[in-house]
């Protein structure tokens, strides 16, 4: 027994590997996270009170949920919660015996009364499906200490012929073929709710046409109620960037980063400056630098995520909505003398609506002498920097130098360095302070 098990999971941590394909998730990015307040799935409802598990069910081939849409929708794809029982091997883009299906229900079935027919709408293959990954998180509306947060793989259509429009009651689910993939032990993930709902999910043993179609049962009984384990995709997820922040400014030079996600796409940022200037820039970093900035103009930043979705039915870019509410700069304003009134860059105003707001980055938490400087400089810091991170950087934000704070007066060899403006970052848990360090 034992040798067979090491058997599996020898296959299955070589499967990738052995044909060349890359996980679809990737543990050092960062993925979006869904919950049932999106508009990209549909989901059932009423939601109804329920405990947040992994679907431990028979392993049956074809199993599918019901949904019924309030208006027409285009379902792009399906989206299933589910990871692999050997958690030690990824879920790759090459795996043919997993697919995500579309299917409608005809009626009684002719071959029994218990039994109902369907029909194969679309599907599509995990190796085929441009597949994107993502974290469902399941909520108890009854318990909100009922959470649980799933790996969750997105399923989209490619079938040249047609958009999967639906106006009435349609099925979505998943077919495991478990014969062809091997040491692969798919786990699926739904809430588990009462007997008070009818259960919503239909089984069948095959997916052939014919005999398998006419078969297909309502699963009965407490461990078949289950919410949400499949959900139709019925727009393309783009969401908007978080924590737009303001890294280091001195009036000509400012670094701006945000928090978003790391599963491709571009940025679209926006710098609109109070004196009518405009520049849009596109990176696919999360941390861009401004430079010949006017120290007496005040900007605001506006920063959105472009999400690319192709296949053979459709070619399109979805933009997330702006985040917006980062500004920096001083204001001039003329006074009724004719002489310029000049906003104090000491001052802090953090509403963003109001006519001056100046954002003071530049904090006392520690000192750079001499500067500019050259060969060495010395930081003087407080008590609390250290054991925090202390790195020399260049304009775009790259490390250079990076030193573990273990006294307040540090002496940095900036020999090899060329001549020019960097930044000296003192990095703690309340956040980065940055200095610009001139070498001469």
């Amino acid at each position: 027994m034992k040798k067979t098990t090491f058997l599996l999971v020898f296959i299955a941590l070589t499967i990738c590997n052995s044909l060349a394909q890359t996980p679809i998730f990737d543990s050092t990015k960062v993925y979006d996270t869904v919950t049932d307040n999106d508009n990209f799935y549909l989901f059932s409802t009423p939601k109804p009170c329920f405990n947040p598990v992994i679907y431990h069910w028979a392993p049956v081939k074809v199993m599918v949920q019901e949904y019924v849409p309030s208006d027409t929708v285009t379902v792009y794809g399906v989206a299933i919660p589910l990871s692999n029982y050997y958690s030690n091997n990824p879920i790759c883009d090459n795996i043919t015996g997993y697919k995500a299906l579309l299917m409608n229900r005809l009626g009684i079935s002719p071959l029994n009364y218990r039994a109902f027919s369907f029909e194969l709408v679309d599907s599509v293959t995990l190796n085929r499906s441009q597949p994107r990954f993502c974290w469902f998180r399941y909520e108890d509306n009854c318990d909100s200490a009922k959470s649980l947060v799933a790996p969750c793989y997105e399923f989209y259509f490619d079938t040249p012929e047609q958009m999967n429009r639906m106006t009435d009651t349609f099925y979505v689910g998943r077919y495991w073929d478990i014969e062809n993939t091997p040491g692969i032990s798919f786990q699926e993930y739904g809430g588990e709710y009462s007997t008070s709902i009818p259960s919503t999910i239909y089984q069948s043993i095959e997916l052939t046409e014919g005999y398998s179609l006419d078969f297909f049962f309502q699963a009965v009984g407490y461990q078949d109620r289950k919410w949400g384990v499949f959900f139709p995709i019925i727009g393309f997820r783009c969401r908007p960037v978080s924590q737009c922040r303001l890294d280091s400014y001195w009036g000509d030079v400012a670094t701006v980063s945000w928090n978003g996600s790391d599963e491709g796409g571009l940025y679209e940022v926006q710098l609109l400056g109070e004196d009518g200037s405009d520049t849009t820039y596109l990176t696919s970093n999360k941390t861009l630098v401004f430079q010949n900035l006017s120290d007496s103009v005040r900007y605001n930043v506006r920063v959105r995520k472009q999400c690319h979705y192709a296949t053979s039915n459709y070619d399109t870019t979805v933009y997330s909505d702006w985040q917006s509410d980062l500004y920096f700069g001083t204001t001039i304003l003329p006074d009724t003398t004719g002489n310029d009134t000049v906003v104090n860059p000491n001052d802090t105003i953090v509403n963003p609506d109001d006519t001056l707001a100046i954002l003071r980055v530049e904090s006392e938490g520690f000192t750079l002498r001499p500067n500019p400087t050259h060969g060495k400089v010395q930081v003087i810091m407080p008590e609390t920097a250290k054991g925090e991170q202390l790195s020399v950087c260049d304009l775009a934000g790259r490390e250079l130098l990076v030193r573990t704070v273990v006294s307040t007066t540090m002496e940095i060899d900036i020999s090899t360095l060329p001549a020019g403006a960097y930044f000296v970052k003192l990095t703690t848990p309340a956040g980065p302070t940055t200095k610009k360090l001139l070498i001469q």
